[in-house]
C-alpha cells in the first residue's frame, strides 16, 4: 500500500506513545513551590530555536542557580523551569522530542 503522506509529514516527530522528555523525580519537601517571580525570569530571555543556545542555556543556569531550597535538589528545580525557557518553535520541538 502506498504512503500518501507529503514529507512535512513524514518529517513530523511522533508523539503517540512517548513520555515526557523531562522527568521531575518526586518532590517530597512540604511548601515547595515555584515562585512567579523565578519563573518571569526564566521566561525573560526564552530560547525559539534561532539564539546561540550555549548563551541561552548560560542564563537559564545562571538564574536557576539562584533559587535554592533546603529539600530540593538544584536539578530537580531546572528540570521543572526549563520548559519555560523555551517558545516559538524551540517549545513545539520540546513538546515533541521522544525520550
Amino acid at each position: 500500500m502506498a504512503d500518501n503522506r507529503t514529507m512535512a509529514q513524514m518529517l513530523q516527530a511522533p508523539i503517540e506513545g512517548y513520555e515526557d522528555a523531562i522527568v521531575v523525580p518526586p518532590i517530597n519537601a512540604n511548601n515547595f513551590e515555584l515562585k512567579q517571580t523565578l519563573i518571569n525570569l526564566v521566561q525573560s530571555n526564552q530560547f525559539t530555536g534561532r539564539q546561540d543556545p550555549h548563551n541561552h542555556l548560560r542564563f537559564f543556569n545562571k538564574v536557576t542557580s539562584t533559587f535554592r531550597h533546603p529539600d530540593v535538589p538544584n536539578t530537580s528545580i531546572k528540570l521543572l523551569l526549563f520548559p519555560f525557557s523555551l517558545e516559538g518553535e524551540a517549545r513545539i520541538w520540546f513538546d515533541k522530542e521522544p525520550l
